[in-house]
């Protein structure tokens, strides 16, 4: 049960829709616990990857803001937990991100969650350099030297596809060992496996999460179990989608293991959004 469950908000704005600080100056006018956004280096025009949501592309993922820079003056000008919905590590140099994370997690006084994710599109990952067939193996490879870099005096990696010779890199993340690592992936055996081997906690996804969580979180402590970890530490945070019924839906994540829940509000200019965050505060507190 989590009485005390954060309630935030996930924001995929454009320079086109309300700004990113003025949402979060209101969000926490309201109560909001967190701002959460997503990540997209860019949207390759001729792709072989299908949108998962089908048919084409929302027009917004065309201009994310970099998550990184955008919540650093979210945590500058507000008290919110900052976080991201998810990140891509795959699309970035391994060294520099963790430094990037590390310094964003001192500046705002430890109050960084970093959601990562290995990313629907392909063609998007081929971009930075490797082959989407080693996608999973990139992205675990660039994490395993991510920790490296935030943990070891003497941070090194080799692997197959990244490597970093050793090395003093600082600053270290102001939480330790590092921010909450939290692993976007649909629930089943493989995707809980790769949470319960190098992650902090889970973020699942969808309209009706709330329907499968309790038997999708018993498969995970099964599996956090088995490689000897405690399933008491698992950290969970939810994205959720907008519904008639959210407040129901809050108080039944509340019965459940869950920290925070952050729902998806569309992107668009303040005259939309905030009575949107208006009708979500009224259900949440």
């Amino acid at each position: 049960m989590s009485p005390t469950m954060g309630v935030g908000l996930h924001y995929g704005g454009t320079d086109t829709s309300m700004p990113l600080v003025g949402l979060a100056h209101a969000a926490e006018e309201r109560g909001f616990e967190s701002l959460f956004v997503p990540e997209h280096s860019h949207i390759p025009t001729a792709r072989n990857t299908p949108f998962p949501g089908g048919g084409p592309v929302p027009d917004h993922y065309f201009g994310l803001w970099d998550p990184l820079v955008g919540l650093s003056f979210v945590a500058a000008s507000t008290n919110l937990v900052v976080g991201t919905c998810t990140a891509l590590p795959g699309g970035h140099d391994p060294i520099s991100y963790a430094k990037a994370v590390a310094t964003l997690d001192v500046m705002s006084g430890g109050r960084l969650v970093l959601g990562v994710g290995f990313g629907w599109n392909n063609d998007e990952f081929e971009d930075h350099g490797f082959d989407a067939r080693d996608k999973y193996a990139v992205v675990e490879e660039k994490i395993a030297l991510m920790k490296s870099v935030w943990t070891d005096e003497e941070a090194a990696y080799d692997g197959k596809h990244v490597r970093l010779s050793p090395s003093r890199v600082g600053p270290k993340p102001l939480q330790r060992p590092h921010p909450p690592l939290l692993l976007g992936v649909r629930p089943g055996a493989v995707g809980f496996r790769r949470v319960a081997a190098w992650a902090d906690g889970w973020i699942p996804m969808g309209h009706h999460v709330v329907d499968t969580l309790e038997g999708d979180l018993k498969q995970l402590r099964e599996e956090w179990e088995r490689v000897g970890r405690d399933p008491g530490d698992i950290r969970v945070t939810v994205l959720q989608a907008i519904r008639p019924d959210l407040a129901d839906v809050l108080e039944r994540f509340r019965q459940m293991p869950v920290d925070r829940v952050v729902v998806d509000i569309p992107s668009a200019g303040d005259e939309v959004l905030l009575p949107v965050l208006d009708e979500i505060a009224a259900q949440a507190f």
